[in-house]
């Protein structure tokens, strides 16, 4: 590592670089940029303060590359991400005395012996190592410009609709812009300074890591950072050879000013006297790049070169329309159009729902953020968004950051299909076929069954053995509940090809396990799953001692009835299909309509709760977080206020006794609760639980997080529950199926979509409209109504299909227009049955 310095005005280092040089447009002075200003939009989080900690900072990204942006003038912080970068690596986990424990486990607690069969789990169950690894941040950009005593006009800024984060203030008679984006179509992060005075920027430059990495200048205009994702808290029972593995990662900045001077010592990449300069980013790791680290590096020098070989207002203006592409598709306004509030900051508006009071204008923009989140997050090609998306400053971060599947990821993709981002869902499926090997071996060592299994826990590599401990790790329905996403995308857009090819296999491999995973209960003659458990909850016993570890939890038993279902759906839609035989599978078929015949039944508890046990257990903690036997409320359809009345009154006891124990004391928890409201049809209980999201879960920023407290950690998965929270209040499509076994099993016929608008409105939201909201069957909506009253809806069919259209309560259907298709009569006057051609748009009015 050398220390001298090296003086030069541009980055002519190679032959590629001095390309760079010979666009002038790059280099052109900030008031000659051709760029374009932004169109006005309400859609913008802004402070009057920079963040002083990382959960109050404001995030970009592009899928792959993650920033926070802490907007301080003279000290400022950059916190970066690659989506790639986890200590550990692909290992066999599985425990090698599992498949025998499985077996005692059921006898001892079909026994009633709960202790002993939980006594087996941590030696003999849980995977070896039980840690799984986790996602470790890249590190920090550091831009040190020096005391800047006395700025004025200061503003930090995020863009929702350009996605750009800026930060402008004015100090000793100049003014600053520095904004920070990460580009989709370009693969880096860009950051752009200038000032409004000729030479008045400069600053030194590093990077640096919390743990494990080595940095260095490779020219006057360019650093370097790279090294090792090791594990923090490793196994300590492993050998120390064992535990130092990771992804290795390298990453480069690179300078590009319009004058002044750019020079390199050591690891400090100084600028001085410039007007304006652009800084590029781009990380790669042996994830990607498996054949060494000199490929790595390769393409991180042709990314920021090809980056930096573009004009800057080029550069902003692809990523802009990139971006918007994704999130001009939808919104949702709330009161008037013009926002009184537009011109306070976002933390103070936030700060007055926190006081009790209301602000329907930042709730739209809290719905727009939502979808900015998933869009940043997770495009297709990369992959899917973990717990905190891509955005986290640890090497060692709440949860690992990684991919818990017993609601959190779920959650995450709720918002997909109904926020019309539906190709952003594909990083899931990925996933989800990136389980299948690991999951093919678990499946076969645990328990005997043939498909895959994935616990409650995975990684980028697919780990599919349960881990950690009791609490959550014995829970074999990871990989199902999944897969009902893939079915979900087939019931959002009528994607035969895709049914066929991707969601029907992956219901037909879960399906095979857990028809193979299911026992008879020598009591009661029902088939039933286990050893299980109602993620995260723990019951009581006569004798006051809890557990976790049971027999036939009631979301097991909901998760197997929606594969089953789905599975048999799926083949109902393919059998008409061409090039199918519909004989396929007809012994699975077969017994999947006998194990759903032979399932336990809902039970309702002696309080009127919904069970969340095959006995009615009292709670260990009556205010837990998870409601995971309302499951069958939502996301799944199963109970429905019109099908199964009874079960939606129990579902409403539970929820009660939830909240008026502490229940929702996480923000993904909240918003289950708020979705789950909104499908028994109660707006003002739905709203309230928003009102407590923000109030109680949300940081000034807008980060979720997973707690009340000042210092509960950022969790994506709360952010994009609440947005669909806010999608099911005015827009429902799920089927109008209950839990009547023999109906289920009929098809799609028996489980027909009807669409509810404005189901769940509370009194608060009188006047509104939305747009661009997606349901099922291939159908775009947009509605507007005053005083708690449908107006006009705008219907865009994408698909050959009926649609069953169920006016707001209390109001009827007036009018459709163009009668081009002759509408069915419905049961009454508040149905429409209206049979549509893909690229056709109906209004319809209401009275």
């Amino acid at each position: 590592m050398s220390n001298r310095p090296t003086r030069r005005r541009f980055i002519a280092t190679s032959a590629a670089a001095a390309a760079v040089i010979s666009q002038h447009k790059a280099l052109a002075l900030p008031w000659q940029e051709p760029i374009t200003p932004d169109d006005p939009t309400p859609y913008k989080l802004f402070f009057d303060q920079p963040a002083e900690t990382w959960q109050d900072s404001l995030p970009v990204g592009n899928g792959r590359l993650g920033a926070c942006v802490f907007g301080q003038p003279g000290k400022d912080r950059i916190q970066l991400n690659e989506e790639s970068i986890w200590d550990g690596e692909l290992r066999d986990r599985n425990n090698p005395l599992a498949g025998e424990t499985v077996q005692k486990m059921r006898q001892l607690l079909f026994a009633g012996q709960v202790a002993e069969a939980e006594a087996l789990v941590l030696t003999d169950f849980i995977s070896v190592p039980r840690r799984l690894p986790c996602y470790q941040t890249l590190g920090d950009l550091h831009l040190d410009f020096g005391p800047m005593e006395g700025v004025t006009d200061y503003r930090l800024e995020l863009n929702l609709d350009t996605a750009i984060a800026a930060t402008t203030f004015a100090h000793n008679g100049v003014r600053y812009r520095r904004e920070v984006f990460s580009s989709a179509p370009d693969q880096v992060i860009v950051i752009r300074l200038t000032s409004d005075k000729i030479g008045k920027i400069s600053f030194a430059a590093t990077l640096d890591r919390p743990a494990n990495f080595e940095t260095d200048a490779l020219a006057q205009n360019r650093l370097k950072i790279f090294g090792e994702a090791l594990p923090v808290n490793d196994d300590p029972g492993l050998p120390v050879k064992e535990r130092q593995v990771g992804i290795r990662y390298y990453a480069e900045l690179l300078a590009v000013s319009t004058d002044g001077i750019t020079s390199t010592k050591s690891n400090t990449l100084t600028v001085t006297n410039a007007t304006a300069i652009t800084l590029f980013l781009d990380c790669a790791t042996n994830y990607r790049y498996p054949a060494g680290d000199a490929i790595m590096r390769q393409a991180v020098v042709r990314n920021i070169l090809a980056a930096a070989s573009r004009p800057y207002a080029e550069l902003r203006m692809r990523h802009i329309v990139d971006h918007q592409r994704l999130f001009r598709r939808s919104a949702i306004v709330l009161g008037d159009a013009e926002d009184a509030n537009a011109a306070v900051a976002t933390d103070k508006r936030l700060q007055k729902i926190k006081a009790g009071g209301e602000d329907l204008g930042l709730l739209g923009i809290y719905f727009q953020f939502g979808r900015y989140m998933l869009i940043s997050s997770s495009r297709p090609g990369n992959f899917a968004a973990n717990l905190q998306g891509i955005w986290n400053e640890s090497v060692d971060p709440p949860w690992g950051s990684k991919y818990t599947i017993n609601i959190n990821i779920q959650m995450i993709y709720w918002l997909a299909e109904r926020g019309n981002l539906s190709d952003l869902h594909a990083p899931l499926f990925d996933l989800i076929d990136r389980t299948r090997n690991p999951g093919y071996v678990t499946a076969q060592k645990y328990y005997g069954a043939g498909g895959y299994v994935v616990h409650h826990n995975t990684d980028i590599w697919g780990d599919s053995s349960p881990v950690d401990g009791l609490g959550g790790g014995v829970w074999p329905m990871g990989a199902a509940w999944l897969s009902l996403h893939l079915w979900d995308h087939f019931d959002y857009t009528g994607n035969i090809s895709f049914l066929r090819d991707r969601a029907y296999p992956r219901l037909r491999e879960n399906a095979l396990f857990l028809l193979d995973y299911l026992v008879t209960d020598p009591k009661t003659e029902r088939m039933v799953t286990g050893p299980s458990c109602s993620p995260e909850n723990k019951y009581k016993l006569p004798d006051g001692s809890a557990h976790n570890v049971c027999m036939a939890p009631t979301m097991d038993i909901e998760i197997v009835r929606a594969v089953l279902t789905r599975l048999l759906q799926a083949a109902s839609v393919l059998a008409a299909s061409p090039n199918w035989d519909a004989t396929t599978d007809a012994e699975l078929h077969n017994r999947a309509r006998l194990a759903l015949i032979k399932l336990p039944s809902f039970q309702i508890g002696k309080a009127g709760n919904l069970q969340e046990w095959q006995q009615d257990y009292a709670e260990n903690e009556p205010g837990h977080r998870h409601i995971s036997h309302l499951f069958a409320l939502f996301p799944d359809d199963q109970i429905t206020p019109q099908r199964t009345p009874d079960l939606a009154r129990a579902a409403r006891v539970t929820l009660d006794r939830r909240l008026v124990n502490g229940g929702g004391s996480t923000g993904w928890s909240r918003a289950w609760i708020l979705c789950c409201m909104a499908r028994l049809h109660d707006g003002d209980a739905a709203y309230t639980s928003l009102l407590r999201l923000l109030s109680d879960s949300t940081r000034g920023n807008m980060f979720d997080v997973c707690g009340t407290k000042a210092d509960s950690p950022f969790q994506l998965d709360g952010n994009i529950g609440g947005s669909t929270g806010m999608i099911e209040m005015l827009l429902q499509s799920h089927a109008s199926g209950g839990s009547n076994e023999v109906a289920q099993m009929r098809g799609m016929e028996s489980a027909a979509n009807v669409i509810r608008l404005l189901p769940a409105l509370p009194k608060a939201w009188p006047n509104g409209s939305f747009r661009g909201l997606r349901a099922r069957g291939g159908l775009e909506i947009d509605l507007q109504w005053q005083n708690g009253k449908a107006t006009q809806a705008t219907l865009k069919a994408h698909l050959d299909l009926t649609h069953h259209i169920l006016a707001p309560k209390g109001q009827r259907i007036a009018s459709v227009s163009p009668q081009t298709t002759e509408p069915i009569p419905g049961t009454g006057p508040d149905e429409l049955v209206l049979p549509v051609k893909a690229g056709e748009s109906f209004t319809v009015h209401f009275s």
